[in-house]
């Protein structure tokens, strides 16, 4: 049981279990960055209200699931970013 909203461009339903969303037409290339934004809304849920009940460790163990998902690839990349200007830093040896 739930409450769904139909548009000529997505369909919405809530519920217990969250949200579901299903785009059409032209926006569903975005489905999945809709997607990805609702987990992560989720996620920091999940770890504010554990770090307010005390439940370190468990609000932890969310943090660390979370962090997988932002590893893609082997290769990984550290830029130095200017503070006053939020640009990367570059200088010879740096990318």
């Amino acid at each position: 049981s739930g409450v769904s909203v139909t548009t000529e461009h997505a369909s919405v339903t809530l519920s217990a279990d969250g949200a579901n969303i299903d785009l059409k037409g032209d926006l569903k290339k975005y489905g999945d960055q809709a997607k990805t934004g609702i987990l992560w809304a989720k996620r920091i849920r999940e770890i504010s209200t554990n770090f307010a009940a005390g439940d370190i460790d468990k609000a932890f163990e969310t943090i660390k699931e979370g962090i997988k998902d932002l590893i893609v690839g082997n290769e990984m990349y550290l830029y130095l970013i200017d503070e006053l200007t939020g640009e990367p830093v570059r200088a010879d040896g740096w990318p």
